[in-house]
């Protein structure tokens, strides 16, 4: 029996020629979670549920597993580690294996599309593992590209949220902001002014085109003459959760937070007035 991916290579090291396998059953404990796995983040609700079908009904699809060089009787996931976690979490002490011969890159590419095809990856997360096929194993851009089925440019604007600050990363891998916004916040080189776009874009509720005005005017617009009121006032924004804003000079003026309903008011009440 043999497994065949899509086709997005022209000679046999490429993931979507078929590959040689074979099909049995092995103990969960005897697999060992893929290094090069691009997914870092698990939803446990989502893995709760799983587990609970596969009690019910079984693993329905095998695991894609391949033998561990240096370790014999022990298998390495190519592909299906939620499945392999549920299975374990439903209480399964063997599972249904499609075993093949993959090396690390193989490995790292068939891990990359299967989680592609079968459900999203993080930005971050495919930025990530786009970068470790670059750096590990030498490749380029273009046959990244070629490897998952996008464009060479898709590729590249993914790797370019790399340069996002960890806080930024931090947001986007947790859906706070979206793909665009880390992208529109990339196009910012100054840091000052990328920061304060990356703040109203948390407490504003900006969607993309608003953000992107938002870069515009920022980027044409001379700096505000009191830079370190800025910096307290970003400060103040990511404690509060609204917008703050410094009228005045550090001499002399006021201090405005913004707040659109009842809510917003008790909730900044409860952070400046605590009991």
């Amino acid at each position: 029996m043999t497994l065949s991916l899509r086709a997005v290579g022209r000679d046999a090291s490429d993931p979507g020629v078929a590959l040689p396998s074979d099909r049995r059953s092995i103990p969960l404990d005897h697999i060992e979670p893929n290094p090069q796995q691009p997914r870092r983040r698990f939803d446990p609700e989502e893995e709760a549920a799983l587990a609970e079908s596969i009690r019910r009904h079984g693993v329905l699809q095998p695991l894609l597993v391949t033998p561990a060089t240096t370790r014999p009787g022990r298998f390495v996931l190519v592909a299906g580690e939620r499945r392999w976690r549920a299975a374990r979490k439903a209480g399964l002490s063997e599972a249904p294996v499609t075993v093949i011969a993959a090396d690390a890159q193989r490995r790292a590419e068939l891990a990359l599309v299967e989680n592609m095809q079968r459900s999203d990856l993080g930005p971050m997360e495919r930025a990530d593992a786009y970068q470790a096929l670059i750096d590990d194993f030498g490749l380029t851009q273009a046959k990244v590209a070629d490897i998952v089925g996008v464009s060479r440019s898709t590729v590249a604007n993914t790797l370019r949220l790399q340069k996002l600050n960890a806080e930024m990363r931090q947001a986007l891998a947790e859906g706070r902001i979206t793909e665009s916004h880390g992208r529109t916040l990339v196009g910012i080189a100054d840091p000052v002014t990328r920061h304060r776009l990356f703040l109203r874009m948390l407490t504003g509720r900006l969607n993309l085109r608003q953000a992107e005005r938002a870069a515009r005017r920022m980027l044409t617009s001379p700096r505000p003459p009191d830079v370190e009121l800025e910096h307290v006032a970003e400060r103040l924004q990511w404690r509060l959760g609204t917008r703050v804003r410094f009228v005045g000079t550090r001499k002399r003026g006021r201090i405005q937070i913004e707040y659109r309903d009842p809510e917003d008011l008790d909730a900044l009440l409860s952070v400046l007035l605590p009991e």
